[in-house]
């Protein structure tokens, strides 16, 4: 049966290639050759400008999953420093905390200080 179905598919695209090469007769014959080239220079461009937005949003895709991946990787990093930390116990931790809070430039000063 998948034979059949092939045979039939392979019968459609030639009868629409069929079509579509009478459609380009019959335009060339009814408009003369300048509205073809014309109509052949506008598909070009189109299709140009297509695959142009295309190679654009590849880019710019592969430029957001470096992003995310350089981002996830620092997070990892943050997460292993954090299990490291946590590792050497309650008052150790609580000390290096309060180095690090006494070692923080304080950026956002409170109002009336």
């Amino acid at each position: 049966m998948n034979d059949l179905d092939t045979i039939l598919a392979a019968g459609q695209a030639v009868a629409a290639v069929h079509t579509a090469v009478d459609q380009v007769i019959n335009a060339a014959l009814f408009y003369g050759p300048g509205a073809l080239a014309l109509t052949a220079a506008v598909a070009a461009f189109r299709a140009c400008a297509w695959a142009a937005d295309r190679y654009h949003q590849l880019v710019q895709d592969r430029a957001d999953r470096r992003k995310c991946t350089a981002r996830a990787f620092r997070l990892c990093r943050v997460a292993d420093s954090a299990d490291a930390v946590m590792q050497l116990g309650d008052n150790t931790v609580i000390e290096y905390l309060d180095n690090k809070l006494a070692n923080t430039p304080d950026l956002a000063p409170e109002e009336g200080r």
